[in-house]
């Protein structure tokens, strides 16, 4: 087991590093999306509904090709085959794409109206529109190399994709005074070069082979994840809809600001776990210590996040403060801490989930997300006329724990894993506590205020040693790690072991 958390570790960190590109691409380019010179706040508040559109519409165009690829690239009756499963896959997807496209780009005009109440931005929305569609085909790209381990060449590649992502727009939005248009011109664009610099590599891992029966047998196994899929993606912005749709704009924006502040949680850790452990979980579900191996990658997944949770909403305030130009969104660092610890149970029902995955129960996992999502649309409801932005916060914090219970009680009934529940309780508890810390320290003054929020942030380790959280073999683990990594001049050394890990 050890060396699959190895594993697990290494790969995490390699895919950590290309989603902390993403994360930095996207916080530089808030304080221009943020600057009366280029948008106000009511163009922020749009983007952020455009935003969340091409979450929608990725999800639809996708369908649940990603998941039934990495399902059965690995399966034994698809093992002896892999090219011509891949091929099967990304051709299935480029009709998928092609044809939704063309019938959803003649609607963008009504989606503009139903969105803004005008037909302003339907140029925009065509983009958002191609974009997604060429997205859905990137993605399958991205799941083949995953499958292979070739982490290096995914973060390679997706991070020259940002970088000219970045370099276009800000190039058409402040040459070109491009607006909103300028921003989804250059996704479309990235999105093409992406794919022209893994056409030899697509090539290389396609073979012109369609089996009927195996394709039957994955939409039999993905239809229920299409409709998990698009609820799961509804769930997550179900709430920025219900603001737009009953409340001012401007609450989108400060609850958007407060959600890309919050996602580098999810990109950077949450999202890195599950690119990295996906393979690796499925591949140990048949070994003797596959269930202990389950129950830690739980444990310390949320132990890493929970102190990354405890980070953020401590500087939320002097970071809100140092990328916003605008006096109206540093509202945004109330609701942060909330956004966080949503997060949390993100990450727990991404891995408590794949007990589902293992015994090919999908239709539950649809269900779940189907419930869940309506309960989130009915607390929105509730909760953003008496609280507005506040209130979003909290339905979307009531959702993400919902859906974690669901999966989790449904997950254990199929598959059982013995998970340490004291010590996830002790970690959500404490964590909560020292989250919202941050709101009796914000009115101190600079120096005094940095202080005192390091001094928290060192604390809560510190303060799982007497409460029981740590195991002796996990405590000998960190003194060899400080040990190891601690002597800078064995770096070379030590970056070149990771390649020899195996599981």
């Amino acid at each position: 087991m050890l060396a699959s958390l190895k594993v697990s570790v290494r790969d995490t960190l390699i895919y950590g590093i290309g989603n902390i590109a993403v994360k930095v691409v996207g916080l530089l380019l808030i304080p221009l999306y943020t600057s009366p010179e280029y948008f106000s706040v009511n163009d922020f508040g749009a983007l952020g509904m455009l935003e969340i559109t091409g979450l929608v519409l990725t999800a639809i165009l996708a369908s649940s090709l990603p998941q039934s690829l990495t399902r059965y690239f690995w399966d034994k009756s698809a093992a002896a085959d892999q090219k011509g499963l891949f091929f099967m896959t990304i051709t299935t997807q480029v009709a998928v794409s092609v044809i939704l496209c063309a019938l959803l780009i003649p609607l963008s005009g009504s989606f503009s109206e139903i969105l803004f109440k005008n037909t302003d931005l339907k140029d925009v929305i065509t983009l958002v529109i191609i974009s997604s569609g060429l997205q859905a085909i990137n993605n399958i790209v991205n799941t083949l190399m995953r499958l292979q381990s070739r982490a290096v060449l995914y973060i390679s590649s997706n991070i020259f994709k940002l970088v000219f992502v970045l370099i276009v727009t800000i190039w058409l939005i402040v040459r070109k005074d491009a607006g909103l248009e300028g921003i989804y011109m250059a996704q479309v664009a990235g999105n093409i070069l992406f794919l022209l610099i893994l056409a030899g590599y697509t090539i290389k891992n396609s073979s012109p082979r369609f089996n009927t029966a195996l394709f039957r047998e994955m939409n039999v196994y993905g239809y229920p994840l299409l409709l998990a899929n698009i609820s799961a993606v509804a769930l997550n912005v179900i709430d920025r809809f219900a603001l737009n749709s009953m409340a001012l704009l401007k609450y989108v924006a400060v609850y958007t600001l407060a959600f890309k502040v919050t996602s580098v949680l999810k990109i950077v850790l949450v999202d890195s776990i599950k690119l990295a452990i996906g393979p690796i979980m499925f591949k140990k579900a048949e070994q003797p210590d596959a269930k202990r191996f389950y129950s830690k990658m739980l444990l310390y997944t949320s132990f890493a996040l929970m102190i990354s949770i405890i980070f953020i909403s401590l500087f939320s305030y002097e970071l809100i403060n140092a990328i916003t130009r605008t006096d109206e969104l540093v509202s945004a660092v109330y609701i942060i801490p909330l956004l966080g610890l949503s997060i949390f149970f993100v990450n727990m029902k991404e891995i408590t989930v794949y007990g589902l995955h293992i015994v090919r129960k999908t239709k539950i996992i649809g269900s779940v997300v189907v419930f869940t999502t309506l309960a989130s649309l009915g607390l929105n409801i509730l909760l953003i006329p008496i609280w507005d932005v506040y209130g979003c916060a909290l339905a979307t914090f009531i959702s993400q724990l919902i859906y974690f219970m669901l999966v989790f009680l449904f997950s254990q009934k199929k598959y059982h894993v013995p998970y340490e529940y004291y010590k996830l309780m002790l970690l959500f508890t404490l964590g909560t506590l020292f989250s919202f810390s941050a709101f009796l320290l914000n009115d101190l003054n600079l120096i005094p205020r940095i202080g005192l929020k390091l001094l928290v942030f060192a604390l809560f380790p510190l303060v799982l040693f007497p409460l029981g959280f740590y195991e002796k073999v996990e405590l000998d683990a960190i003194r060899g790690f400080i040990r190891k990594w601690g002597n800078i001049s064995n770096l070379k050394h030590n970056l070149r072991t990771l390649k020899n890990i195996g599981d």
